[in-house]
């Protein structure tokens, strides 16, 4: 995930605007949060129970503007910063009021569950030895909101704004309405913390420095440890700042906190100095900044604002016995509005040795003088046991004892809705043999304990600890919940295991290594749905689109039509070409900017007949080594005839430096070839697409190759044709991608095997494996799709068909057979859960595999889309009777 934008400059932007009418003046959030005392401490001072510092009373003094009364120290806008214990934030450090110092991370999880055996043993062994380096006392929290969509709808009217096309322009209209209705409808986004205390040592001060160091020290620990395990900490770039807006996340649940936070800021400076002057803003308490506006505490319920709470706890006796690792997954993973916080309490290792030795001491002359077949006696002969193994985990295996905690929370719009939510969570629960006990009467409690300050109230804490050593504690890893959610991709879907939005920002270096995408799939999966799926989508942000289509290429025309797209047909019947032997003139200015006059002196000639060569194997794969020359020299003679040499200038016409020469066509290298009895073979072979059945081969480049979405049908190509129209329609298309390497692009390969499979040859899939290494440094994206994978891997082994997996960072899988699956499973590493699921894989659905994590995902396509790239015959025959996209 990217780094969070900072709020504080959206704060000052609002808070300009908002306060013109008052005073011209840009506040800022204060660095420390100045908390001189909470609600009831001013209440004393105001009702004089409580003497103020006669140096600070001057200061103090301000006049309340609407009563005309004095106050010694403003009144807050609500009374509920009183239940925050929150002194001041101080460089992202959390000072409280019991003098206690807090650390707050944000983690950003992995997909645990998908991981194989060996995997989840690494992870939580490298998770073990965090533990016994970790701080004495910390508290994990999950937090489970429904999507924040609000910047990708913002990104996607940036988009909108910019569009000139009216048919693309419908199509963003379209997402847009996808978007807004899976975010406020499906989708669910979870963030994790670890709460960390800091411990202040005996005899030692309390200097600032020191403590921050400190602080420090422990933070990149905790960094180190948990990136072994494979997960990160979010970087923050005002620490102060945006530790308030995790508090502002967890206490409005209601609002969107990327918006609102800023729109809070700006609300408290004004109402401060509207209502108490300039010089009260120097007292604004930190919690004014995220303490709920109305804060209510009933029976079995919180209300905070527009939302109700609830709270359970795992009884002391309500955990099972045995559990996998990482299973704190089936909790965090519950659903919108669940949270779970879990608190660590380390204990001294020899008080707690000596405490279970004398309570197993007790228990062995308690079950002597019992009946052996009560259950009371089974109780004391488990309890006998449990203390065993605690008392040899901390002799022999040096583990160490912990005190553990689990805290559920339920939220929900209404009471009704909490109730069915606190009923549903219950019976899954018990259904996993854990059971809980309510917080009836102790909703207060409850609440401070849900605050992400790392304490939770002795009673509770009493009725819910749990004992466990490290190796048990580290089996409760909880960073499990992956998500993809990059501020500016395009939306792939639904992710199935947590049911949160799966957004790619494929092209952003500092996530994805490449752009390049490969898709594998059985035949009838949806491999031509994703691709037209996604490159609608990668046209929808600007991004110029190349698909290559060797199969059933009408499938793409309706969306290129409807999008204002180019359809191009090669094929020996189509008017359209696309001169092969054309030098395509290329725009140099980025090149220029970048390089300088390197880029203008590379031969243009000379890169051409390299591709060329490529293509003359591809039509003649026995092409023999003097043939080859001799086919060179034509081609060097062809250019000749036109004026074209290896100087670039003279690819000009005489007296324009804008406008290129006629370009030779194949069948000027033709007519030099024939009358030689030693190149006579290859003119033979050539005559096909000279004067011949395919001689639509033979004539100038006559389409637009410059349309930001542009689809190469060759499907209506045969035999040894086909991978000739395959490389012809990537030769020009790849030549384009690399003239501005500044702007993002993407060539698509449907049924890219038919290139580099058994019926093409070495120099076409070495051409193709190129463009997959190649064009990243280019600003481009390689995106392939395969069914026949054993053709896939046919050509020498497999090498061309691997390189291009290997050099794709991101997979996508969807169904596979069980032959295949299993090819599939031994390249990639899959875990036996993985392989399970692309086996068992509906159409629509499929495994992205990226940066060490894989995803199941349930792509989704809005109404327009789908009627544009559908091929289901049913759906079909509907917008045939419909008329929807007839021509007029």
């Amino acid at each position: 995930m990217a780094k969070r934008i900072d709020e504080e400059k959206e704060a000052l932007k609002l808070l300009e605007s908002e306060r013109k009418k008052v005073k011209d003046k840009q506040p800022q959030m204060p660095t420390e949060g100045d908390l001189n005392g909470g609600f009831k401490e001013r209440l004393a001072v105001i009702k004089g129970q409580k003497k103020i510092d006669n140096k600070k009373e001057e200061k103090r003094d301000f006049r309340d503007r609407k009563n005309e009364v004095y106050l010694e120290t403003p009144l807050p806008s609500t009374l509920s910063i009183d239940m925050l214990p929150i002194e001041k934030i101080n460089n992202g450090i959390v000072y409280l009021d019991d003098g206690r110092i807090v650390k707050i991370l944000e983690i950003m999880p992995i997909n645990f569950l998908l991981k194989n055996a060996q995997e989840q043993e690494e992870v939580i062994f490298d998770f073990e030895k965090y533990l016994r380096i970790a701080p004495d006392n910390f508290q994990v929290k999950s937090l489970a909101k429904r999507t924040d969509i609000s910047r990708y709808i913002q990104k996607i009217e940036e988009e909108i704004a910019t569009e000139t096309d009216e048919k693309c322009r419908s199509l963003q209209e379209d997402y847009r309405r996808l978007l807004l209705n899976i975010g406020g409808t499906e989708a669910v986004t979870r963030r994790f913390f670890i709460i960390m205390e800091y411990k202040r040592l005996r005899g030692r001060g309390f200097n600032q420095k020191e403590i921050e160091s400190e602080i420090e020290i422990m933070t990149n620990n905790c960094v180190s440890y948990l990136k072994s395990c494979g997960n990160s900490v979010l970087i923050m770039d005002n620490p102060t700042s945006e530790t308030a807006r995790i508090f502002f996340d967890i206490l409005n649940r209601e609002l969107n906190s990327s918006t609102d936070f800023g729109k809070r800021v700006a609300d408290i400076y004004t109402f401060y100095e509207m209502n108490y002057g300039e010089e009260s803003t120097d007292l604004i308490p930190v919690t004014e900044y995220f303490a709920p506006k109305d804060l209510i505490f009933g029976k079995n319920f919180t209300k905070m604002n527009n939302v109700f709470y609830d709270f359970l706890f795992l009884k002391s006796s309500g955990f099972p016995n045995l559990v996998p690792a990482g299973w704190m997954s089936m909790l965090v993973n519950m659903g919108e509005g669940i949270d779970v916080d879990l608190f660590v309490k380390k204990q001294p290792k020899n008080k707690m040795q000596e405490r279970i030795g004398r309570k197993i001491r007790w228990n062995i002359s308690k079950i002597h003088n019992m009946n052996q077949s009560t259950t009371e006696y089974d109780d004391v002969e488990d309890a006998m046991s449990s203390g065993f193994y605690l008392k040899s985990g901390l002799q022999q295996g040096g583990q160490d004892f912990y005190y553990i905690n689990i805290m559920i929370t339920i939220s929900a719009r209404s009471l009704s809705d909490l109730s069915f939510r606190r009923t549903a969570v219950l019976n899954y629960l018990k259904s996993s043999e854990l059971y809980t006990f309510s917080c009836d009467f102790l909703q207060k409690q409850a609440f401070e304990s849900y605050l992400p300050i790392c304490k939770i109230d002795k009673k509770l804490f009493e009725r819910s600890k749990r004992n466990i050593l490290t190796e048990g504690l580290a089996s409760c890893f909880p960073f499990t919940s992956f998500e993809m959610s990059d501020e500016d991709g395009v939306l792939l879907g639904i992710n199935e295991t947590n049911n949160s939005l799966c957004i790619a920002d494929f092209f952003n270096t500092d996530v994805y290594k490449n752009a390049n995408i490969s898709i594998i799939g059985t035949s009838g999966a949806g491999k031509t749905y994703l691709l037209q799926l996604l490159a609608m989508r990668f046209r929808r942000k600007h991004i110029q689109t190349f698909i290559i289509a060797p199969d059933k290429g009408h499938e793409f025309a309706r969306a290129t039509k409807n999008i204002g797209g180019e359809f191009i047909t090669i094929s020996p019947s189509s008017t359209q070409c696309i001169n092969v032997m054309e030098i395509r003139k290329r725009d140099l200015k980025a090149a220029k900017a970048l390089d300088g006059n390197f880029a203008l002196n590379q031969s243009e000639l000379t890169n051409k007949i390299q591709s060329l060569h490529i293509f003359f194997k591809l039509l003649i794969p026995d092409l023999n080594a003097e043939e080859d020359q001799l086919v060179d020299e034509a081609l060097i003679e062809a250019y000749k005839a036109k004026g074209i040499t290896h100087n670039n200038a003279s690819l000009y016409k005489e007296g324009s430096t804008t406008e290129y020469k006629e370009m030779p066509l194949l069948g000027d290298v033709y007519n030099l070839l024939k009358d030689n009895p030693a190149s006579r073979r290859v003119a033979n072979i050539m005559k096909v697409l000279v004067d011949g059945s395919a001689k639509s081969f033979n004539q100038q480049t006559n389409v637009d190759l410059s349309n930001p979405y542009t689809v190469i049908d060759i499907s209506n190509l045969t035999g040894n044709l086909l991978p000739v129209g395959m490389f012809l329609a990537t030769d020009a298309v790849y030549s384009i991608a690399k003239e501005d390497r500044t702007k993002r692009k993407a060539i698509i390969f449907d049924e890219v095997w038919e290139l580099i499979g058994s019926k093409s040859n070495a120099s076409a899939a070495e051409y193709v494996l190129e463009v997959f290494k190649i064009i990243r440094g280019y600003g481009g994206s390689a995106i392939c799709a395969t069914q026949d994978l054993e053709d896939f891997f046919a050509l020498e082994g497999g090498k061309y068909g691997k390189g291009i997996i290997n050099n794709s960072k991101t997979k996508i899988i969807l169904n596979l057979e069980n032959k295949e699956a299993m090819a599939v499973r031994e390249l990639l590493q899959l875990s036996e859960e993985e392989y399970k699921k692309i086996i068992r894989f509906p159409k629509g659905h499929g495994l992205l595999s990226a940066n060490g994590n894989n995803v199941p995902i349930h792509f989704k396509a809005s109404d327009l889309e789908n009627d544009l790239i559908t091929t289901d015959r049913r759906q079909l025959e509907r917008l045939a009777a419909e008329g929807v996209f007839s021509e007029e």
